[in-house]
């Protein structure tokens, strides 16, 4: 990288966690404990995986109202947090409306402001995701030091597509979460192929840990020109750094850091 692309990066923050299925307070505390830590390396986006806030399997365990009931105060925690950090965070969790529950991504600026949604769209059906209500369209979102956000929960990447039509919005860069572990159901050259097709970077914030599956094996990637570029995958959760040049659409310096477990 040269020394003027490196002046003007910005450092991107994937919470690499392992979210308890149902204990939304042990799993806001491990968000805020990896946000802090990356606004100490000086992050200005700060990124969490696929259903964060309530792990992957909690509706078994407890149930969907309290999603609605306490959407008020977790949104005003997050902008709280966002604006302490003076960051841009993403947060992964269940959201309600007044006739439907949707799996989002929730965006909130540096001055703690909600400035975005993507709501899955690949959602499943059945088993640990049908409490969920499909999105239907593609988002795409300005950050702020970053540039415009193509966003993705995790099996939105199947769709080419989705990525096409988010693509056409005009992008600098795609970010995922996801909750996806490898096997039968894995990845298999998604992320890859978006970042061949739009000729821009993915970055995709993964997560570990048991939950309804092992993700212990489960990869946060960036994928640049149709290949993996970085990768990071262990049981411990982690903080995972790679520096973003917007005006060369350029990552790199990718650094991994351990999280306390909550």
């Amino acid at each position: 990288m040269t020394d003027a692309i490196a002046a003007s990066t910005r450092t991107i923050a994937l919470l690499h966690l392992a979210p308890r299925p149902g204990e939304i307070a042990a799993n806001r505390h491990s968000i805020e404990q990896g946000a802090r830590q990356a606004a100490a390396r000086d992050a200005r986006l700060v990124v969490t995986p696929e259903l964060a806030v309530s792990g992957y399997g909690f509706r078994d365990l407890i149930g969907t109202g309290w999603i609605a009931e306490g959407q008020a105060d977790l949104f005003a925690w997050a902008g709280a947090l966002a604006r302490d950090i003076g960051a841009t965070l993403v947060l992964g969790t269940p959201e309600a409306t007044s006739d439907a529950l949707f799996n989002s991504m929730i965006v909130f600026a540096p001055d703690g402001r909600l400035t975005g949604r993507h709501r899955k769209i690949n959602a499943l059906r059945v088993g640990s995701e049908s409490w969920s209500t499909p999105g239907d369209r593609p988002t795409v979102i300005a950050v702020d030091g970053i540039g415009r956000v193509g966003f993705f929960v995790c099996a939105d990447m199947y769709s080419p597509r989705l990525v096409d039509e988010t693509a056409a919005q005009g992008i600098d860069l795609l970010l995922s979460s996801a909750a996806w572990a490898p096997g039968l159901h894995g990845p298999s050259g998604e992320w890859e192929r978006a970042s061949s097709t739009t000729g821009r970077p993915v970055l995709v914030c993964n997560r570990t840990g048991c939950d309804a599956l092992d993700f212990d094996a489960a990869c946060s990637v960036a994928a640049v020109s149709g290949a993996i570029a970085f990768s990071h995958a262990f049981p411990q959760p982690g903080l995972a750094l790679v520096d973003w040049a917007p005006d060369a659409r350029r990552l790199a310096n990718w650094r991994v850091e351990t999280v306390p477990r909550a």
